[in-house]
């Protein structure tokens, strides 16, 4: 089913530059990162990790844009760096430690779909994350290890205001995936059973 939504995807993007206007250009910005009712993750000795913060993640990347009368497709090429923040806590519920760190690096691939209304542009999409990196005080613990799935995957919503030669657009992420998933103690998994969301801003510059 992932071979044939990709081979789906290249062949749209495929039949889409034989028939359109094609433009090329650069995006960045900064998103947040939200967990909306994060649960505890209790651990076999029964110390519990709770989600706390995220802080401002960063983005940069490129795009190609598609021009179909009316319509246009925008796949993109991204890099986002995301950083949590954790806290531990003892079997009676008693803080060992305040703050713990987690910090990604990954590569986001958004397809998304659009038109646009005078100088506005409305967008949509699905949207896959490929984890390029990562690093966690939590391989502190004994047994930890992080286990990434291959890729991850969510949806794109947003808009885009055109204000000369740059853009400036807005997008909700939301995903499919429980947040934490590759924590991985003992062989055992974990997550804080809530999906991640993200609001994303994004300077866009066209190139040609």
């Amino acid at each position: 089913m992932r071979k044939q939504s990709i081979l789906i995807v290249l062949f749209v993007v495929t039949v889409s530059s034989l028939m359109a206007q094609v433009n090329f250009g650069v995006k960045m910005g900064f998103h947040s990162f939200d967990l909306s009712n994060p649960k505890d993750i209790v651990l076999p000795n029964n110390e519990s990790i709770s989600f706390k913060d995220a802080k401002l993640g960063f983005q940069g990347g490129i795009y190609t844009r598609f021009d179909i009368g009316k319509v246009f497709l925008e796949p993109r090429i991204m890099l986002h760096s995301t950083s949590v923040e954790y806290s531990l806590n003892g079997e009676n519920g008693g803080i060992i430690d305040n703050v713990v760190n987690e910090s990604f690096t990954n590569l986001d691939i958004p397809v998304l779909f659009g038109f646009d209304v005078l100088f506005v542009s409305a967008v949509i999409g699905p949207v896959a994350h490929l984890n390029l990196n990562s690093t966690s005080d939590l391989f502190d613990l004994s047994g930890y290890d992080d286990r990434f799935d291959a890729a991850s995957y969510g949806f794109r919503a947003g808009f885009c205001v055109s204000l000369g030669n740059i853009e400036l657009g807005m997008e909700y992420e939301g995903n499919f995936s429980d947040f934490g998933d590759h924590i991985n103690i003992a062989g055992q998994e974990f997550s804080f059973d809530d999906r991640p969301s993200r609001l994303i801003f994004n300077l866009g510059i066209p190139l040609f």
